[in-house]
């Protein structure tokens, strides 16, 4: 055989290998691409996944915690209130069911004490419902309700930086 013959074939050799090393590099290269792609993407998921699972959880447990408080204000206020102290004691009673997952779901320390500010005024709230021994007219009605006001208030701020919610105004 000829030299000539035989340069050709090492020529072509070396270049199928080259060929295939590079293609190899830029394969890895891809899959590596790919693979962070997908990462970045599961954790944009796991993200968007909490924020609904907190958004949830907030909206359910403000959702109840506003209906006590609606329909608590006009005591203090009308001489015969709207609901009688039972069926708000009873909507007191579905708020608190509400706030364990709202607590196991909180992330943000501003919101975590705000959270437990709303729950302790409604139970505050709750014994003076539930307390049978004293005149109805001698409860400090407005001041309770300007602590619950004024925790619903700070936990909905509280949940919104939490959730990045812009308020419109």
């Amino acid at each position: 055989m000829s030299s000539d013959l035989w340069i050709g074939a090492i020529t072509t050799l070396s270049g199928a290998t080259l060929g295939g090393a590079i293609s190899l590099l830029i394969s890895r290269q891809q899959l590596k691409a790919s693979q962070a792609q997908r990462t970045e993407d599961a954790e944009q998921d796991k993200h968007r996944r909490s924020i609904e699972r907190r958004f949830s959880a907030y909206a359910d447990f403000l959702d109840k915690a506003r209906s006590f408080r609606n329909a608590l204000r006009p005591y203090g206020y009308q001489p015969v209130p709207l609901l009688p102290p039972n069926d708000i004691s009873a909507l007191a009673r579905s708020a608190h069911a509400a706030s364990p997952l709202a607590f196991l779901v909180v992330e943000s320390r501003r919101t975590r004490v705000a959270l437990g500010e709303l729950v302790r005024a409604m139970s505050d709230i709750q014994g003076v419902l539930d307390d049978d021994h004293s005149d109805p007219a001698d409860k400090p009605w407005p001041d309770l309700n300007e602590q619950i006001k004024s925790a619903l208030d700070k936990f909905e701020d509280a949940a919104r930086q939490e959730l990045e919610v812009r308020s419109t105004p």
